[in-house]
């Protein structure tokens, strides 16, 4: 194997673990990312250049991930549903007004193309939006580099103000998980079934960021349905998003510095408008729906769909609550991302 390949992986361990050992949100994912964009970054100053990783390295760790995400519902969700009914459909003007204005961002302040601007301002998480992204035959680099500054500074910030508020630690940086201390082999074998299945699936029904979404939607049916119970393990958790953090900081091979101003410059500003819409409706919807302020903020904080679980348990919110609204949130943003896409902006690959 290329000693340069080693490397990657490497440093993006040691991002990893050095991001765990500060309490980083994700810190697997976010870490790995950070490391392994470091190393590509500090290496390629001389003019040389990192050979690519395989796309289905990152594709089968997505569709792990996707499984346990699904799996993480319970039959709870069926009760619950028609409580929230509103503040789910005012996730949908949420999608509109946070991707149209961070788009207007990407475009007049960044500068950037219609087609990367459109997938860098999109509010859905890092993971779903990179593979609708890369499905549309959007920059990478850009993408990845503003979808992973807005989300370092959401899921950074909310435990932030609300460590503020409450006095006390949250989120991950608190020692929450939503991976299970117990599991059995049949766990794991369940997890990589759906996954792959799910990926294959999902390709062949050519759902957007399929190989995301086949295998999260197919733990989700099984777990709702009270059909299965599954049990992630810990390392398997970090394992997936170790790997995949990685492989997305492979990506900023042959990034430069202007871009990575530029990209810290954007997510500052974009965070913190998708924030400031979230609190907004939060706000607008606390008297409509059986949740408080602080619950629906995390339900709208455009972050990733497993630390906002992780915040609003640490804050003993309801996290099947949370992580409703935000896996409707990734859903609809890839749907409705990819068909505006393709059918009304005319974004897309060329041929």
């Amino acid at each position: 194997m290329d000693l340069r390949i080693i490397l990657i992986f490497c440093f993006g361990l040691v991002g990893g673990m050095l991001a765990f050992w500060l309490g980083v949100p994700m810190p697997f994912m976010l870490g790995g990312i950070f490391g392994t964009a470091s190393f590509i970054i500090f290496y390629e100053r001389t003019g040389r250049r990192i050979p690519k990783l395989s796309r289905w390295l990152r594709l089968v760790f997505m569709s792990i991930i996707g499984s346990m995400i699904g799996s993480r519902f319970s039959p709870e969700l069926l009760t619950l549903l028609p409580q929230f009914w509103l503040s789910a459909l005012a996730l949908i003007p949420f999608i509109f007004l946070a991707h149209g204005g961070s788009y207007l961002i990407m475009r007049r302040l960044g500068g950037y193309g219609r087609l990367d601007a459109y997938f860098a301002s999109l509010p859905g998480g890092i993971v779903d939006s990179v593979a609708l992204a890369e499905q549309m035959g959007a920059d990478l680099k850009i993408v990845t580099t503003q979808h992973f500054i807005r989300i370092i500074l959401v899921v950074a910030s909310v435990p932030v103000l609300f460590f503020v508020v409450e006095g006390h630690a949250v989120g991950s940086a608190a020692g929450a998980s939503i991976a299970a201390p117990d599991y059995e082999i049949t766990d794991i074998i369940l997890l990589l079934t759906i996954a792959f299945s799910g990926l294959f699936l999902g390709r062949l029904t050519k759902l957007p960021a399929s190989h995301m979404m086949g295998p999260l939607f197919i733990a989700l049916a099984l777990s709702v349905s009270g059909t299965v119970q599954i049990d992630t393990p810990f390392w398997l958790s970090h394992l997936a998003q170790y790997v995949v953090g990685t492989a997305l900081g492979a990506q900023f091979s042959g990034v430069s510095s202007t871009l990575l101003t530029k990209g810290l410059r954007l997510g500052l500003i974009v965070g913190t408008y998708m924030l400031t819409i979230g609190a907004a409706l939060a706000l607008l919807l606390e008297n409509f729906v059986p949740a408080g302020f602080g619950a629906l903020f995390v339900s709208f904080a455009a972050g990733g769909l497993a630390e906002m679980s992780l915040i609003a348990l640490s804050l003993n919110f309801n996290p099947v609550i949370v992580a409703l609204h935000h896996l409707f949130r990734i859903f609809l943003t890839v749907s409705l991302g990819s068909y505006f896409a393709r059918h009304i902006f005319k974004l897309g690959p060329k041929s």
